[in-house]
């Protein structure tokens, strides 16, 4: 059996990981109940999930394509979201039930998020987007972004841009989007037409954080 593991963001290492690495550390999934213990090792400049990692595989049927959002939720903890193709949540379901049937996993819009949780949304780039982004209805909403301002949008390396929230009524409804400062983010980031983002807001720090993108082939 092919032993696998999954290796951590260095810059996710630097910033949260580093001289705090707890031997046997546990991941936790969003839903369904799951926690799965294993070990964060160094191999060569990066460090990895192992002794495990296969279990967890299997256990939530990880398919091609598919995208995982890992949240540390104190030294020894990893809470997991497991994300299909299309942006839409996998529901975790307990490995059987009491007439002893397997698991399945059902999909859950991303938009669905819990109110404690931090909402996201998935965009396709077209060429609208390459001077502005317009937020849904339900992740403003959920996000709390109900007036004009200012919002520092980041990428996974700690890097910030300031853009304006304006309100946009073209179509004679209520939409905020990006408007300054966005052509530079989306430019300082190499997103083009195509490309699939999932944007997240971080509550805590009221910031959008562009947590992945998948490349146009």
């Amino acid at each position: 059996m092919v032993k696998l593991l999954q290796s951590l963001p260095p810059e996710y290492v630097t910033m949260h990981l580093v001289n705090k690495i707890r031997n046997n550390p546990i991941i936790r999934s969003a839903n369904g109940g799951y926690s799965w213990r294993l070990k964060i090792k160094q191999i060569g400049d990066d460090y990895c999930f192992v002794d495990g990692w296969n279990n967890v595989v299997k256990d939530i049927q990880l398919g091609f394509g598919d995208f995982l959002l890992f949240k540390l939720v104190d030294q020894s903890t990893f809470r997991m979201s497991i994300y299909s193709p299309d942006g839409c949540e996998k529901i975790l379901q307990p490995k059987s039930d009491q007439n002893g049937c397997e698991k399945i996993l059902t999909p859950k819009i991303l938009h669905d998020d819990d109110d404690d949780e931090d909402p996201f949304f998935v965009k396709t780039f077209t060429k609208s987007h390459i001077r502005r982004l317009r937020f849904p209805k339900e992740f403003a909403a959920k996000a709390g972004i109900n007036c004009e301002g200012t919002m520092r949008v980041k990428n996974l390396d700690g890097e910030e841009w300031v853009t304006d929230v304006k309100l946009d009524t073209t179509f004679k409804t209520k939409r905020y989007l990006l408007s300054s400062g966005w052509w530079s983010f989306r430019r300082g980031n190499n997103l083009s037409e195509g490309d699939k983002c999932v944007f997240k807001f971080i509550k805590s720090e009221r910031k959008l954080l562009l947590a992945k993108v998948t490349k146009k082939k």
